[in-house]
């Protein structure tokens, strides 16, 4: 008994061994990351911080989205772009930076980026944009995948004031 499970454990670490070196001397390809929005509520006024952490094109949008994190429009109060005014389209009102938020209403937020600097010809990837309750605010970031990375392109805070937090929020304003 003692051979024929060292015989089989010896085979199935062999074939285990063959498999892996066989996995690591293929391509890893990853799939892309669903495109997703993150929505938090403020209980009280509250200063929104928002960067874009890719040296290609970045955009965040923050959309007021009223009463609830699901609704799937409303008003947009921040498009920030990392090449605001150098060479990112109009839509943009501004830079990443700080932001004032009034509270007692829902926000929803969008990341996006392009694998250039700004060129109209070049598609939006809307990122998969996520968050959590941190202490009485939120942090979030926006990441995107390639066939072989995970690319971070955007992080945002907000300061205080946050009620409630919803990750997988409907999709409202990618591409802008």
């Amino acid at each position: 008994m003692k051979k024929l499970f060292v015989t089989s454990l010896a085979s199935l670490l062999g074939a285990t061994m063959a498999f892996v070196g066989h996995a690591q001397s293929a391509d890893l390809k990853l799939s892309a990351l669903p495109a997703s929005d993150f929505a938090f509520c403020l209980a009280s006024d509250a200063v929104f911080v928002a960067g874009a952490t890719s040296a290609t094109e970045t955009g965040l949008v923050v959309t007021n989205v009223g009463n609830a994190m699901t609704n799937t429009s409303g008003k947009v109060v921040v498009a920030a772009n990392n090449f605001y005014k150098n060479g990112a389209g109009g839509e943009w009102t501004s830079n990443m930076g700080q932001f004032s938020l009034p509270g007692g209403t829902c926000y929803n937020v969008s990341t996006m980026m392009k694998t250039t600097s700004p060129n109209g010809g070049t598609a939006w990837t809307c990122a998969a944009t996520s968050g959590a309750a941190s202490n009485a605010g939120a942090t979030l970031s926006g990441l995107v995948s390639t066939q072989t990375q995970i690319l971070n392109i955007a992080t945002g805070y907000v300061t205080a004031g946050v009620s409630s937090t919803l990750n997988n929020a409907p999709i409202v304003n990618c591409p802008y």
